[in-house]
């Protein structure tokens, strides 16, 4: 069986209720490779957007793009759609991160718990020489993991 080259990429997509653009800064800021990628921005013409307001984002985090994007506004034609203040994030969902060394692991881990939820503290847990698990200040759910190489260094 012959399969045709995909050019289909799996990413994350982010939700936020007004504070994609503050997320997407702060997550490219604790990246060596952060960068953003894409953005677009509401017009004067988009109703129920204040102009300017970032209504979607692209952004790479340790080489992976990620995708947000503002949920619509009252105000907006898209907001009778779905009930996107339902809307939210939980740790069932969470992005895994593996770090090369102690220094990078404590950088994230402590940017990421500043104003967040510790689920579990970073530490040894017996499958890895280090591994704390968090949710930011944004509700994003994080599993972040010392590599094993990196620990016995």
């Amino acid at each position: 069986m012959t399969s045709e080259p995909s050019t289909q990429q799996l990413s994350v997509f982010l939700m936020f209720h007004g504070n994609a653009e503050e997320a997407m800064d702060f997550y490219t800021s604790l990246f060596e490779d952060g960068e953003v990628l894409q953005v677009i921005r509401a017009r004067a013409e988009d109703s129920g957007w204040a102009e300017g307001t970032l209504q979607y984002g692209i952004f790479k985090l340790a080489g992976q793009q990620v995708v947000c994007s503002n949920t619509p506004p009252p105000d907006s034609r898209l907001h009778d759609l779905m009930p996107w203040h339902e809307f939210t994030f939980n740790p069932a969902m969470t992005i895994y991160i593996q770090r090369d060394s102690v220094k990078d692991f404590d950088k994230l881990y402590e940017a990421l718990a500043e104003g967040g939820e510790i689920h579990l503290p970073a530490r040894d847990y017996g499958f890895s020489p280090r591994f704390a698990w968090v949710s930011d200040r944004f509700g994003i759910s994080w599993r972040i993991d010392l590599s094993a190489d990196s620990a016995a260094a």
